[in-house]
């Protein structure tokens, strides 16, 4: 399917579309800071997804990115990846 980069956005035609543009780190006062650890393989994994996000698009994420961006996805209005996260955790009980 064709997709095409509209201010910064990759859009597909006929796809769901919300708000991909990185936001800057929140500055330190006022947040929550977060730890989250991984096993060894899954940071290797998320290492290799960042570079590979980073050669699709030119964009540099870091690893908070990483944690963000699902969220921003569940918070689309067509609520497709908060169905699904949904159901896969009613499915696998995690």
């Amino acid at each position: 399917m064709p997709h095409v980069l509209m201010h910064g956005c990759l859009v597909g035609l006929g796809t769901t579309t919300y708000d991909t543009a990185p936001r800057p780190a929140p500055k330190a006062e006022g947040t929550v800071p977060t730890t989250v650890r991984f096993h060894p393989s899954e940071s290797h994994e998320i290492d290799r997804r960042l570079l590979d996000l980073r050669v699709q698009t030119g964009v540099r994420w870091d690893r908070a990115e990483m944690i963000r961006e699902p969220l921003r996805m569940a918070r689309a209005s067509d609520g497709i990846l908060r169905d699904a996260l949904t159901a896969r955790t009613k499915r696998t009980g995690a």
